[in-house]
């Protein structure tokens, strides 16, 4: 619950197909894009030109963890997961990228 209430949700539509691997993506184009990973790993995403904000989120255990440079359009592609217990690839994931 905490993930969807840090962005305006109700804003966003199913968007899977700016994403690849499997992964799902809802998105308010060149606002916000909220990314879900099922299976960890990294994900590319094509985005509206511009800087986006971009931190990781633990489905499992709720932790934050900023991504740092910024995401940038048209294309990102995320970098591995954090190197914390519990996290990485088979681990439940997300990731929330802002307009900056």
């Amino acid at each position: 619950m905490d993930f969807f209430a840090s962005f305006e949700w109700w804003k966003t539509n199913p968007r899977d197909d700016l994403v690849d691997n499997g992964n799902y993506c809802l998105a308010q184009p060149g606002n916000v894009y909220a990314i879900y990973l099922p299976h960890g790993g990294r994900v590319s995403v094509r985005l509206e030109p511009g800087a986006y904000q971009a931190q990781w989120f633990n489905a499992t255990s709720g932790q934050r963890v900023p991504i740092v440079p910024d995401a940038t359009g048209p294309a990102w592609t995320s970098p591995e997961p954090p190197d914390y217990s519990g996290w990485g690839d088979g681990q439940d994931l997300a990731i929330l990228l802002r307009k900056r």
